[in-house]
């Protein structure tokens, strides 16, 4: 009486694993390629953000300036056309955030006569 043990090789199973293993792989680089996608895009969104930004900041600086200068009614009117297109373009940049504000035509007051 002696102990047999057969060793049978399932190329079946064997055959379903590498299967699984490649749609794993597959679905990994195609994840892979949507992350990099998705990347590249936020990447040009903080640019448009960054130049709108930094054209806010000019506008506020030549707010601040004329301010201090008193200003004409011609250039506080330019300084409000500025501001009116820097907040433009930031609310193109980001088109999917709701606004609470509406948007009017404002107009510089009128100087104080001397």
């Amino acid at each position: 009486m002696g102990i047999h043990i057969h060793i049978h090789k399932h190329s079946h199973d064997e055959n379903s694993l590498t299967l699984k293993l490649n749609q794993i792989m597959a679905t990994i680089k195609e994840l892979s390629a949507k992350v990099d996608e998705l990347q590249s895009a936020l990447d040009t969104e903080q640019e448009q953000i960054a130049a709108a930004i930094k054209t806010l900041q000019s506008t506020v600086a030549d707010l601040q300036e004329m301010v201090a200068d008193g200003g004409s009614s011609e250039e506080r009117q330019a300084v409000l056309d500025k501001i009116s297109a820097a907040v433009s373009d930031l609310q193109g940049t980001i088109p999917d955030e709701p606004s609470t504000t509406t948007s009017t035509t404002t107009e510089a007051p009128e100087e104080p006569e001397a």
